[in-house]
């Protein structure tokens, strides 16, 4: 496109300019906690996750000091049996959502700790569909869903509804392309190790999302019902060659080493994602790069929606479900003996 920059992966660090890390702290966790999961309630300055070891969620001040714990294995009130997805809605609540439960737990947070308020019972329209993420928001409740459309080859798609008070499904708004799948036997599929994804989230009234080869961005407006694309850069494709495919063959070497069928869908793979996140926070796009080099750090293009100017980010660890807020990153660190929560301050 005219006017938009183009860059090679190789070349970030050079061709942009650098957001310095001023430092990175490790929460204060309590023992055997299994983080999965971080939402950042901006306005209280609180930070929330969650423990699938034992099915809680935890409470964290903005220096990372664990101030309070909920839940606990179980199916009555605040209780969970699997707590998958944290969101914090624009009311300040955390809504905890248990996918394969068809539910959804609602808690008030303020630095007293959590108060439970109610759980909503899901009931989706067809079989071969789960509810991924909600997003509680000023103009209703919204919600992304995944559904199955071949069981044989495991095709799927995600979709971006409009949900009501009780997080049904009301009103299907966009219909976003599913996840490229690779064959481990008959009517045996999961998400390519390496191929293409689709990622998405949700900041004020514009819904956004990509696919993991592209850097255009598509967005969705809450309010008015707009749709548009954007492209602030574009990135040239990453061919799999030499040093890389070696890399790649590793990191599948466990699957292959189960399903020998796997290294032959690695080996017929030219082209690597781009990216293997997309978050938004504030007007400040996030965009992951996805690492082919077995690096403990974490690359970032962090672009501005409003002047358009995008700046690179190394974070000298890697994280996962990255989020964002008042100049601090967030995310969940899993290397190590165990995984942990991390932020990263931004210098100034």
């Amino acid at each position: 496109m005219e006017g938009v920059p183009n860059y090679s992966v190789g070349d970030l660090d050079s061709v942009l300019h650098e957001l310095r890390v001023d430092s990175v702290v490790t929460f204060d966790a309590p023992e055997f906690m299994q983080p999965y999961y971080v939402e950042s309630i901006s306005e209280e300055g609180l930070i929330v996750t969650n423990d699938r070891s034992e099915n809680n969620i935890h409470l964290f001040d903005e220096m990372g000091n664990h101030l309070y714990t909920a839940g606990g294995q179980g199916r009555g009130p605040g209780e969970f049996t699997n707590t998958v997805k944290l969101h914090a809605g624009w009311d300040n609540d955390i809504y905890v959502l248990e996918t394969f439960q068809y539910r959804i737990s609602q808690f008030r947070v303020s630095r007293e700790g959590f108060s439970y308020v109610t759980t909503h019972s899901i009931s989706l329209e067809s079989s071969g569909t789960w509810l991924l993420n909600i997003y509680v928001t000023e103009w209703g409740n919204f919600g992304v869903s995944r559904s199955i459309l071949d069981y044989k080859t495991g095709e799927d798609q995600f979709q971006f509804y409009k949900l009501d008070d009780s997080f049904n499904q009301d009103e299907l708004l966009i219909t976003m392309p599913g996840n490229e799948k690779m064959a481990l036997g008959e009517f045996q599929n999961i998400d390519h190790i390496i191929g293409a994804k689709t990622y998405w989230d949700l900041d004020d009234e514009w819904f956004y999302y990509i696919t993991s080869q592209s850097p255009v961005i598509n967005k969705y407006n809450l309010r008015t019902g707009e749709s548009t694309t954007v492209t602030y850069f574009n990135l040239e494709e990453r061919e799999i060659i030499g040093e890389t495919r070696d890399y790649v063959m590793e990191y599948a070497s466990n699957w292959i080493e189960r399903f020998p069928a796997v290294e032959d869908e690695v080996e017929e793979a030219t082209v690597l994602p781009l990216f293997r996140e997309l978050m938004v926070q504030d007007g400040i796009l996030y965009l992951v790069m996805l690492d082919v080099t077995g690096s403990e750090q974490t690359e970032i293009i962090r672009t501005n929606t409003k002047t358009e100017k995008s700046h690179y980010l190394k974070i000298p660890s890697k994280l996962f479900r990255i989020k964002a807020s008042s100049g601090m990153v967030y995310g969940i660190k899993t290397s190590g003996v165990t995984p942990s929560v991390q932020f990263v301050k931004l210098a100034q």
